[in-house]
């Protein structure tokens, strides 16, 4: 199935709620901090973290693209890529005035438009394409059903979907299952794998399997707008 215009913003507004707890907007972009998950900096309209090597291929990408403070942030490339800002947590007043520093550098550059187009590029190619890859080796048609890979793949990684993918016996729709049934299965089987998890910040991210199972049990497999998602409107 080709996914639609309309249905690929669904599922991008999905994962912004998940990630922000709201809509993206060009100001997204340039959304910056650090959380208590060891993960870093956390970055632009897909939070990208500096832990999980997102942040750094942006970073290179938009230096590539020669955006407008590309070699003001050229300088700090060493941080990221020995991951020098996984080390600090939401704690603003323990932080090194370079860390100041490339989190404002951050925040500046994602109005231009060429980090805006980095930002995108990555996640494309680094995320939605395999999830897509995903999606048509397992048989997927819906957009929920991409939508369920996609977020796993943002969360977890590529890698994620295969762990899930092992964790339940349901056919796929490739192998003569069906799809519905094959994603309520696969939502089970994270919710069981997120529970499982020794770090509490992983257990709590449950509620994107418990949104994703709301819309399943709507009926609105298509993604159809408007669509209500953690109580933010999309439309």
């Amino acid at each position: 199935m080709n996914i639609t215009e309309q249905q690929r913003h669904a599922i991008d507004c999905v994962l912004s709620i998940f990630e922000t707890g709201r809509i993206p907007t060009v100001a997204s972009y340039s959304t910056c901090s650090i959380l208590n998950d060891n993960a870093g900096i956390s970055y632009g309209k897909h939070q990208c973290t500096d832990g999980g090597g997102a942040l750094d291929l942006v970073c290179k990408r938009y230096i590539e693209l020669r955006g407008q403070q590309a070699q003001a942030l050229s300088h700090y490339m060493i941080y990221l890529m020995t991951n020098e800002t996984t080390k600090y947590g939401s704690n603003q007043s323990t932080y090194p005035t370079w860390l100041v520093s490339l989190i404002n550098l951050l925040k500046s550059a994602g109005s231009d438009p060429i980090m805006q187009q980095a930002q995108n590029e990555i996640f494309d190619s680094h995320y939605w394409t395999p999830a897509v890859n995903h999606a048509n080796n397992v048989g997927l048609k819906t957009a929920l059903g991409h939508l369920i890979v996609y977020d796993s793949t943002i969360h977890s990684g590529p890698r994620g979907v295969t762990i899930i993918r092992n964790l339940f016996p349901q056919k796929s729709p490739a192998n003569g299952g069906d799809e519905k049934e094959w994603c309520l299965a696969y939502i089970k089987a994270r919710i069981n794998w997120l529970l499982s998890s020794p770090n509490d910040l992983v257990k709590r991210t449950v509620y994107r399997m418990d949104a994703l199972k709301a819309i399943a049990d709507s009926g609105n497999w298509d993604l159809a707008t408007p669509l209500t998602v953690r109580n933010v409107r999309i439309t």
